[in-house]
């Protein structure tokens, strides 16, 4: 599917071995992770030239977080300013296992505008997000919390929630900094 991406993003994102594993130890791809820490602005982004630039580290750490580099995405998101972006802090810190500070960045962000689409996609899929009048971040570190310690029937929902919020999260911080509707 075409989403606008450039070449060299849309060449990243249709691994199909990725987000597979809620809490990842370490890149199972180092060279795409060198491939990604290497390749330009201009070459990441394409012909167009951002209309928000500081959205652009938070793309990069999107792909860093997608081949499960998290340490490499931590790195490039403190500084950013404004609630995608504490987000984004959230999707990493939660992966690491640091469940305190995703809860407090999670807090920072609030609700974002994919949340009700990012919603309707997993109902069907997360018996304990279908609950949930809107995306719950707050339980997503809850369950992901519980898996972390034992609740080992949790990763298949993880996985299908990770997906779905990783795409739809990434694809509106495109538009973002892009300054696409």
């Amino acid at each position: 599917m075409d989403r606008g991406y450039s070449d060299f993003v849309g060449r990243m994102l249709v691994f199909d071995d990725t987000l597979r594993r809620p809490m990842p130890r370490e890149p199972l791809d180092v060279e795409t992770v060198i491939r990604i820490r290497e390749t330009p602005d201009e070459v990441l982004l394409g012909a167009a030239a951002p209309q928000d630039p500081a959205l652009v580290p938070v793309l990069r750490a999107g792909l860093f977080y997608f081949h499960d580099a998290l340490e490499e995405a931590r790195r490039l998101v403190p500084d950013v300013p404004g609630p995608l972006a504490d987000y984004w802090r959230q999707m990493i810190h939660r992966r690491l296992g640091e469940f305190e500070q995703a809860r407090d960045f999670g807090r920072r962000a609030g609700e974002l505008a994919p949340f009700s689409l990012m919603l309707r996609l997993v109902k069907d899929d997360s018996p304990s997000m279908a609950r949930q009048r809107n995306w719950d971040a707050y339980l997503l570190n809850a369950l992901w919390e519980q898996f972390r310690f034992g609740e080992a029937e949790l990763e298949r929902e993880l996985r299908r929630l990770q997906r779905v919020e990783f795409d739809q999260i990434f694809h509106y911080t495109w538009r973002l900094a892009m300054g696409e509707p």
